[in-house]
């Protein structure tokens, strides 16, 4: 796995969904009612090659059945870059679970952990104690997937337990979750951290 490679491909990503997101909104989301048109144009971006024949039949989208809720534009964008922050910050949570399962196998350990929190957990017992901010941001990103995909999007005693191990002192249980595109920036650089932390592992 060319973790580098992987690590630019998510950022770029995030960097062209966060500018098509602004254009997006300084043009109030354009005229809402060519959704359809929309929705049938980017089904032609992207060649679909599954590698089987999928049991799945195509359906064409009907007049009416597709739209945007919302008052307002503003309302509408507010729930599409939030929701567009959680599945980037869930992809980075799978992208991390990957590259450290290939990363400590290069540094000699012969079966990973199975979870991305106890690959954390391991990584935080051998960091240089100078980059343990990076472990502990892991762990959080550990904990905040976590509440995304298991609690509904917010802090449950299982998640604050994980945050607990980062030092964390002060998260509520039943707080809800919400991510920025900082946040993602902030995560990415503890990640790549750690993968430098690794690295070194491997190298001894």
């Amino acid at each position: 796995m060319n973790l580098e490679a992987e690590m630019q491909r998510w950022s770029q990503t995030v960097y062209g969904v966060a500018h098509s997101l602004y254009i997006a909104n300084s043009l109030k989301l354009g005229n809402l009612t060519t959704l359809l048109e929309s929705l049938e144009a980017a089904e032609s971006w992207n060649q679909s090659s599954l590698g089987f024949q999928s049991c799945l039949p195509s359906k064409e989208f009907r007049e009416g059945s597709i739209n945007l809720d919302g008052r307002d534009h503003e309302e509408i964008f507010k729930l599409l870059s939030e929701n567009i922050v959680q599945v980037l910050f869930i992809n980075l949570a799978v992208l991390a679970d990957e590259c450290l399962g290939s990363l400590m196998q290069e540094a000699g350990v012969q079966e990973p952990p199975n979870y991305l929190t106890s690959k954390a957990e391991w990584i935080k017992a051998r960091i240089d104690p100078k980059y343990e901010w990076a472990a502990n941001g892991l762990l959080e990103l550990c904990a905040l997937r976590n509440a995304l995909v298991h609690a509904g999007g917010r802090l449950n005693p299982a998640v604050v337990a994980i945050l607990g191990k980062a030092g964390v002192q002060d998260a509520k249980p039943g707080h809800v979750v919400k991510l920025s595109f900082g946040d993602l920036f902030r995560y990415r650089r503890a990640l790549r951290t750690v993968f430098g932390e690794l690295a070194k592992l491997k190298a001894e």
